[in-house]
């Protein structure tokens, strides 16, 4: 067998698991109980691996936070004297099948939601999304008060959730994904239809729980909460993809802030990295200048590895307004995403993209050889934590190229520096 048939081979595997994924939500429980490797001196942060020495204070804050909320310091100065010590661990969300978007963490005792592919076998896991607050560990605010949210978090809220979906025996979300699609949602920075039809779906077995009436309220007023479980589902199948060699295939990318990275399917876990982007959009002040942000940071960019977001702009026509795009520039963005990818998923036809479906299975070869980047939606940070706005950001060609040199290395091709 040839090599380009190796690579076929092996990229047609993942494509079957791609295009094939069965994502259910089955439950919410501490990481600790849950995540494959977890630890309880553990943090898990967004991103490719973080250079301690030269990491921006939102993840820096909020992976200190962490460390105070689990009792492993009794202050945030103190938590990060012991991470650099190597008393306390980090280490990137993706490499162990979780996802935190912006500047959250994931430390032992934070509830996650748990997703399992039915089909491939997968399971990924994500935090849930906090809500509306601005002042969130999401965005690298660390303080008493977010400190009390974060256990209500723990011992509230997320346990009613749990016991809900336990009840349902498993949320289905490629079907809510279905319906997203023609409500004008992209799943990664528009997500209010697929919230909704998540909240119809999950809302009889919460009422019949004792739960709270202002965790069912808070839970309800969400329109973002989606993202999350979109987050899980990508994770779950792309599990199931690591174990793959010889493909090409993306999947997993990410940025911490200052560098941005990806993973392919043939080469597992090892990172190719580069600097990150920033995004490119609307700001939330009118203040605010490129001089205030962030370089893009968060695993919430998955959502393009599993064909949406970017990957399908033309499916959230209103976040392009919203973020100073066109409807024209949502069309070019998607067809640039179909040149690159080596499938369509079918479950999630979009009415005014002629019922075509969302791209999905980035080659690495495919971005090289015809110089198409990806553009991956998102929000942009601030400095000093906080959110700054929302747009795009077209992917570094140096990740993809570094990624094609690796795979040939697995390959044989050529041999490793």
């Amino acid at each position: 067998m040839t090599i380009e048939e190796r690579i076929n081979q092996a990229n047609e595997k993942v494509m079957e698991l791609f295009l094939n994924v069965s994502p259910f939500w089955t439950d919410v429980r501490p990481a600790i109980e849950v995540v494959p490797g977890m630890k309880k001196n553990l943090i898990l942060h967004p991103g490719p691996p973080i250079d301690k020495d030269n990491i921006v204070f939102p993840l820096k804050n909020s992976i200190s936070g962490a460390a105070v909320h689990e009792g492993l310091a009794s202050n945030v100065e103190e938590a990060w004297s012991k991470v650099i010590a190597g008393e306390i661990e980090i280490a990137p969300a993706q490499d162990y099948r979780c996802g935190c978007a912006a500047a959250m963490v994931m430390s032992a005792s934070m509830p996650v939601i748990v997703i399992e592919d039915r089909n491939g076998g997968g399971k990924g896991f994500s935090t849930p999304h906090p809500g509306s607050k601005s002042k969130v560990l999401r965005w690298g605010l660390y303080d008493d008060e977010v400190e009390q949210d974060l256990r209500a978090f723990r011992d509230v809220y997320c346990p009613a959730l749990g016991k809900a979906v336990r009840a349902s025996g498993g949320i289905d979300i490629k079907t809510i994904l279905s319906k997203t699609a023609g409500m004008g949602d992209e799943n990664h920075n528009r997500q209010p239809a697929g919230s909704m039809c998540l909240a119809l779906t999950l809302a009889p077995y919460l009422l019949d729980t004792d739960a709270d009436k202002q965790v069912i309220k808070d839970f309800l007023a969400n329109d973002r909460f989606f993202l999350n479980p979109v987050m899980a589902a990508a994770l779950s199948v792309i599990d199931s993809a690591k174990k793959i060699k010889d493909s090409t295939v993306m999947v997993a990318m990410a940025g911490n802030g200052e560098d941005f990275g990806i993973q392919v399917a043939g080469t597992g876990n090892r990172w190719y990295t580069t600097q990150a982007p920033y995004i490119e959009g609307t700001m939330l002040k009118p203040t605010y200048t490129k001089a205030d942000m962030l370089r893009y940071m968060g695993d919430s960019c998955v959502t393009e590895v599993f064909g949406f977001g970017g990957m399908c702009a033309i499916a959230g026509p209103m976040y392009m307004k919203l973020t100073g795009s066109s409807f024209q520039e949502a069309i070019d963005r998607t067809e640039k995403a179909r040149k690159v990818s080596l499938g369509e998923h079918t479950f999630a036809p979009v009415p005014w993209d002629d019922y075509r479906g969302q791209p999905v299975g980035i080659d690495v070869r495919k971005v090289v050889g015809y110089n198409v980047l990806p553009i991956s939606h998102g929000g942009s940070g601030l400095k000093t934590g906080g959110q700054a706005g929302a747009g795009a950001a077209e992917l570094p060609i140096d990740c993809f190229k570094k990624a094609l040199v690796g795979v040939a290395e697995s390959l044989g091709m050529v041999k490793g520096g």
